[in-house]
């Protein structure tokens, strides 16, 4: 059933450059042009209610269909993660009835786990992982431990102690303990021999390793989802289940701490990837364009395309450079939604509110939003949006800087682009860098609309979407080719020459950042700031790359700066006037002036290099 057909059918889909194959519908809840087998969407948010229904409960309907064969080979094409999802829950019912079809399924199972593997898995919202984690095995353990010592307790094990390396996962806090074994010096040295002395403890060593990666240094995420994977399709589900080992647990766990993003997308894949018609914008909003789509086409008959022509117009008066610019941002949370009409409010005051688009992924954000009358998008919460409201304006001839919206803006930004353009012309793509180290910052970028930066952002973007464990600012270090590694060089879908041409805006007066870290801050005239990022925080899913600065004592300069500027009922006027914050308020003053460097930025700034050395 799993075999390589299909997988060649979506890669020759992708090389002929179809949206909907360069970044598939996982999850199965685009609309179908044709009638489907069943309603997969339906299904898939029944099996997201609470479990006190149960998951067999909820799925009679698709099980019934799912076991003629040619309702088979259409959900293998219609939604192969659904269809997985259904020999799960077979294969658990025949086990728990000690029915004979369970080897069917279990051997269905396994072979679809590796088709797809931890990467694609990790990011459905199929509760594939979640379902493995099941009380079945508690009831079959007994009868399938097997001849082979899967459980690896007999202590004449030579590379390893594996019996203790297991009882580390029944401590509370068993996270850095495993590490240290999973990249201690035995498995470094001897680890072919302990993949054949003991393989699930080797997976199990390797799952530890992939966490690890996906939140430092994720080149290394590859090599350990193979070995896992290699592992568990060899060996049988309730073998793996009896032997001790807490695979099938870790596995929905590792999924839940390093996760930044689902396979979710608020604009259709063609609005994406595609140029618009030449009819665009149109007056009539089809019902195939996405909800965001059609926020956006409004605005952009409403407002954008003559804010943009009026301010390319007016600042390039004796000039070559011609910006057609628009400024965006994105916001969900209660760290961010609140600070919304504010964002604007400050846009407006420096001049840029009318070329400020706002993807508005929650309903707070929206009413912050429409409450200030500013260009509101609507959407859903994903750090892919970061990429794809840019990827979406740049499609439609818009130069683009993205402001995270934990940027506070001293003045518009718009005469220094000018200048640096004018400086050098060729320019494509800007972007804030670091104080002290060329380390680029994403959450200011100028993205400039030619078909470079285009491709560029759109093939950054279908990675991303294909690695749901991804950090967005490694990953756009990675594809400048920045410093940071995201995979090796022959891996990465953009090769050296095909990389738009880039540099730094200015680090270190203009565009500056909070001294969260010893890397960043700023010197030399306060007057002189463009935009100054408070570094607040993550924007996506992963609890890890919290936990891990917890645990290594990063950002411990760390302060809300977020609410100390965005949150000032005393200062109105920060708001609604071009005043400078530190001339207004002295505690705004003592807190830009805690990231004020005394010396002038390094001449030459060390590289930057990768997050943390890994050994692989």
């Amino acid at each position: 059933m799993w075999d390589a057909s299909f997988w060649c059918f979506l890669i020759l889909a992708a090389k002929a450059q179809d949206p909907e194959k360069l970044l598939p519908d996982y999850d199965c809840i685009r609309p179908s042009r044709e009638a489907p087998l069943l309603d997969w969407a339906e299904w898939l948010q029944a099996l997201q209610r609470p479990r006190g229904e149960g998951w067999l409960a909820v799925s009679s309907l698709p099980l019934s269909l799912l076991t003629d064969e040619s309702n088979r080979q259409r959900a293998i094409k219609e939604c192969p993660l659904g269809l997985l999802m259904a020999d799960i829950l077979q294969m658990l019912a025949c086990f728990d009835k000690l029915h004979a079809c369970s080897d069917t399924f279990e051997r269905l199972v396994r072979d679809g786990m590796a088709f797809f593997g931890l990467r694609v898995l990790m990011g459905t919202r199929w509760p594939i992982y979640e379902s493995l984690h099941s009380d079945v095995w508690d009831r079959i353990a007994e009868e399938d431990r097997g001849e082979t010592d899967l459980a690896c307790e007999d202590p004449e094990k030579r590379i390893l102690n594996w019996g203790a390396f297991k009882r580390l996962f029944s401590l509370q806090d068993w996270y850095q303990p495993a590490v240290d074994v999973a990249y201690g010096p035995e498995l470094e040295k001897m680890w072919r021999e302990a993949a054949l002395e003991c393989p699930l403890g080797f997976a199990t060593a390797n799952l530890i390793k992939a966490m690890l990666c996906s939140h430092t240094e994720s080149i290394c995420f590859r090599a350990h989802e193979t070995m896992l994977g290699a592992v568990l399709q060899d060996i049988p589900l309730q073998r793996v289940a009896a032997s001790g080992w807490p695979l099938l647990h870790l596995l929905g766990h590792v999924s839940r701490v390093v996760r930044r993003h689902r396979f979710q997308l608020d604009f259709a894949p063609n609005e994406l990837l595609s140029r618009p018609s030449p009819t665009y914008p149109r007056e009539d909003l089809e019902a195939e364009d996405s909800l965001s789509m059609q926020d956006l086409q409004a605005l952009t008959a409403l407002v954008l395309r003559d804010s943009a022509d009026d301010a390319a117009a007016r600042f390039g008066y004796k000039t070559s450079i011609r910006l057609r610019l628009i400024y965006a941002t994105m916001a969900h949370g209660p760290r961010f939604s609140p600070y919304v009409s504010r964002f604007i409010g400050r846009a407006t005051a420096v001049g840029i509110g009318a070329q400020l688009v706002v993807f508005c992924l929650d309903e707070e954000a929206s009413a912050e939003c429409r409450n200030v009358k500013g260009n509101c998008v609507r959407g859903t919460p994903s750090i892919l949006n970061k990429f794809t409201l840019p990827l979406v304006l740049l499609q439609h001839d818009f130069d683009v800087m993205w402001l995270d919206l934990d940027v506070f803006l001293f003045q518009s930004p718009t005469l220094p682009l000018i200048r640096q353009l004018r400086e050098n012309s060729e320019l494509e793509l800007l972007i804030s860098g670091s104080f002290a180290v060329d380390c680029i910052c994403s959450g200011i970028v100028l993205f400039r609309a030619v078909e470079s930066v285009r491709s560029w952002l759109a093939l950054l973007l279908v990675w991303m979407y294909e690695h749901p464990y991804e950090h967005d600012q490694k990953a756009f270090s990675a594809f400048l080719r920045a410093g940071e590694r995201v995979a090796f060089e022959s891996e990465l879908p953009v090769a050296p020459e095909r990389v738009p041409r880039w540099d730094f805006l200015d680090p270190e007066t203009e565009f500056v950042s909070a001294r969260h870290v010893d890397v960043a801050g700023w010197t030399g005239d306060a007057d002189k700031i463009i935009a100054f990022h408070l570094l607040h925080g993550d924007s996506d899913d992963a609890d890890a790359s919290r936990q891990f600065a917890a645990r290594h004592g990063l950002g411990i300069g760390y302060e809300p700066l977020l609410d100390l500027f965005f949150n000032r009922t005393d200062f109105p006027e920060l708001y609604k006037t071009p005043v400078l914050p530190h001339r207004l308020s002295s505690e705004l003053r003592d807190a830009l002036w805690r990231s004020r460097w005394p010396t002038p930025r390094p001449n030459s700034p060390a590289r930057c290099n990768e997050t943390v050395p890994m050994r692989f």
